[in-house]
């Protein structure tokens, strides 16, 4: 028996730069984990049987269980495997939680069924299975491109604490790709704030606070208008500035003094918001 972290993320920048072909969206993101992370529990069974501690989530319907499927159809294993996940990372956030559980999930068939396979490999694999499951084999700070399976380490982002705000917008399915039909031309940028971000970040030069924006902030306060309301009281318990991760609804603040932070999200919480403290860390191993 064993068990995996699956970290969450945070988005510092997101572009949207137009439409593929194919009807994706090509993007530019700068991402970073932070230490709020779930926890997959692996042991060997003759069945696979999946499950969680969190109300709402599906395991059926999960990338955990989706990995598990491919991997045995691709590579023929007649293995099971009893998988139980411990959700700390809120359900359809913008955090990343199912596809960080993914990626966790890739590696512990790997290990348990004895595959072989490189991370590259997994990583291939994770691809085929959602966008930013391959970012979360390289974890820390990165840029990743494409659909968001395209991921380049950076230098660490500096060391930073994190307070979460989850606005109480019930978990959809089809959420991110209702955000990318209500963008608007305005919201569509070339990359060049990413490109400035990964610059100033690569020669340890303070990170100009414009260019921690995300594409994502007007059209889903447009369709969320309770993600103003709560970034408002998230400013009135301190914070500077509010920015909205990957497509939300969790919003976060960087804060260099933990002081600072704490109290921020003691006063949160004092207004029984739902809050969390985190902390930024760096590439695994």
């Amino acid at each position: 028996m064993f068990k995996l972290l699956a970290p969450a993320k945070i988005n510092l920048a997101l572009e949207v730069l137009g439409k593929r072909p194919d009807g994706y969206h090509d993007i530019k993101s700068i991402v970073q984990t932070i230490d709020l992370a779930d926890v997959l529990d692996f042991d060997a069974s003759q069945n696979l049987v999946i499950s969680g501690d969190l109300p709402g989530w599906d395991s059926s319907k999960s990338l955990v269980s989706k990995a598990a499927v491919l991997l045995r159809e691709r590579f023929g294993c007649k293995e099971g495997a009893r998988v139980h996940v411990t959700k700390r990372i809120p359900l359809m956030s913008g955090l990343g939680g199912d596809s960080s559980d993914c990626a966790a999930a890739l590696k512990g068939f790997n290990r348990l069924w004895n595959l072989g396979l490189s991370d590259p490999e997994l990583m291939e694999i994770g691809a085929a299975l959602g966008s930013d499951v391959p970012f979360f084999f390289i974890g820390g700070t990165a840029v990743i491109e494409g659909r968001g399976e395209l991921v380049t380490p950076l230098k660490a982002f500096p060391s930073a604490w994190v307070v979460l705000l989850l606005p109480p917008v019930l978990p959809e399915n089809g959420k991110t790709v209702r955000l990318y039909h209500a963008l608007k031309p305005a919201d569509f940028t070339s990359g060049d704030k990413t490109e400035k971000f990964v610059h100033a970040l690569m020669e340890g030069w303070e990170i100009p606070p414009s260019l921690l924006s995300n594409a994502f902030e007007r059209p889903s306060a447009e369709l969320w208008p309770e993600i103003e309301e709560y970034r408002w009281r998230f400013l009135e318990a301190g914070a500077y500035r509010v920015r909205l991760s990957g497509a939300g609804p969790a919003l976060f603040s960087l804060h260099r003094d933990r002081s600072e932070a704490e109290r921020i999200f003691e006063n949160l919480r004092k207004n029984r918001l739902e809050c969390y403290l985190a902390h930024t860390t760096g590439h695994p191993g």
